[in-house]
């Protein structure tokens, strides 16, 4: 194996193929990538056995065809402090990399000990404009938990039909619902997803890629990149009888002025939530207090509506509200003890924020 590529290239396809690569893992192997060179290509592959990413390209000067099973993180290290040109050259069972100031070298693993890349079958796939999917999901994945005990709530919902897409994600405080108009072919379904391939797929710079799935899996395609995901076998949350359907105080506010009402507020609550009051009626006051003292704001809003007083967690509010672009946001209450439905102008995105009860 011998082939030369610029640094600042080959880093781009190690940064993404290295998203998957797991940090801790009872595997050895799998700290590696796999690279082969082979038909004026290079083809970077990696894996943790749940999901997979391949990368693919033809910006490198091959001389000797080959592959090499190559330690991923040692490799992207050293990769990102050079600049310039650097030739790999396959020595015995070690690779010598060389650059303009020097060389390193780094052992190599057998072949035959690396995890085979998952076979897909593109015809049954659906092409789709990136743009489409990865808003909503931009909008959305930040909800889910990182807590592996929710495993139920450890993915995102994808419920299609009749040229619809429902996606939702919640960790049972909160909750977020889209629906967009797509084609994903005849043939209803309703998977959930892993976080860990949807975030690769909002970070793709493709304009359009082909999605497919099959009984056990999800996979994107695009031009240079390929990434399978194994689905998660859950029975999701039934969110439709979680969104309230008469919630009908209103209150319409300007998005910045109030995330900053709410920092300000919150920071007399010494709870993890950062609770907040929201006594909403005839004035709208936000407050808080704890042993470290007592805040109080006026706020300003239009409302209609019966009084309500609710408590709610600044934490999770302020974090809905940086995920919803539009200047003014509206929030929805029904009783106090029931989830707040947060919106933007747009309505492409429907929040939930259930209550803190506060004995």
């Amino acid at each position: 194996m011998l082939f030369s590529i610029e640094t600042e290239e080959f880093l781009k396809e190690l940064s993404i193929v290295n998203q998957v690569i797991p940090k801790h893992t009872t595997f050895p192997v799998l700290s590696n990538i796999r690279v082969e060179a082979k038909n004026k290509t290079i083809h970077i592959f990696g894996t943790d056995l749940d999901t997979s990413i391949s990368y693919t390209t033809n910006l490198a000067n091959i001389e000797e065809e080959g592959v090499m099973i190559i330690p991923a993180k040692t490799l992207y290290s050293m990769i990102r402090e050079l600049k310039g040109k650097a030739t790999f050259k396959k020595e015995g069972n070690r690779i010598k990399v060389e650059y303009d100031q020097g060389y390193f070298f780094l052992p190599l693993m057998e072949e035959e000990d690396f995890p085979l890349e998952p076979d897909i079958n593109k015809e049954n796939a659906f092409k789709i404009n990136t743009k489409e999917i990865k808003k909503p999901i931009n909008k959305l994945i930040f909800i889910i938990p990182e807590d592996t005990a929710k495993r139920n709530m450890s993915g995102m919902l994808w419920e299609y039909k009749e040229s619809k897409l429902k996606m939702v994600a919640t960790d049972s405080f909160r909750l977020g619902y889209s629906e967009i108009s797509i084609d994903l072919g005849k043939e209803s379904f309703e998977i959930v997803i892993p976080p860990k391939i949807l975030k690769q797929v909002s970070l793709s710079e493709s304009k359009e890629m082909w999605v497919g799935i099959d009984e056990s899996r999800i996979y994107y395609i695009g031009n240079e990149f390929t990434m399978v995901s194994r689905l998660i076998k859950v029975d999701f949350p039934n969110y439709k009888s979680a969104i309230p359907d008469k919630n009908e105080n209103i209150l319409k506010i300007e998005r910045d002025s109030f995330i900053s009402s709410l920092r300000r507020v919150s920071i007399f609550s010494n709870d993890k939530s950062r609770t907040v009051k929201m006594d909403i009626g005839g004035d709208l006051l936000l407050s808080a207090s704890s042993e470290i003292g007592e805040g109080k704001e006026e706020i300003n809003g239009e409302y209609s509506g019966k009084e309500i007083n609710i408590a709610l967690s600044a934490n999770y509010l302020i974090e809905i509200l940086h995920n919803i672009s539009s200047k003014k946001v509206s929030l929805k209450f029904g009783e106090s003890n029931k989830p707040v439905i947060v919106e933007g102008e747009e309505k492409d995105i429907l929040y939930l924020l259930m209550p803190v009860v506060i004995e």
